[in-house]
């Protein structure tokens, strides 16, 4: 199947169109590790004691 020149004329301004434009940072790369570290602790013991896994599916 071809793709008339028209479309392909129209995809490529419109993708010159949005690359134009620098995208900003979305996430601070260090507030983000900063989260995962934390969420990572989320279920770990006060004392760092070893725990078990919840089953939630019970």
């Amino acid at each position: 199947m071809s793709v008339p020149d028209s479309l392909t004329e129209l995809l490529c301004a419109w993708r010159r169109d949005v690359t134009s434009v620098p995208l900003p940072m979305l996430v601070d790369p260090a507030r983000a590790v900063l989260v995962l570290r934390h969420a990572a602790r989320v279920h770990a013991s006060p004392d760092d004691a070893c725990t078990r896994v919840r089953n939630d599916s019970a």
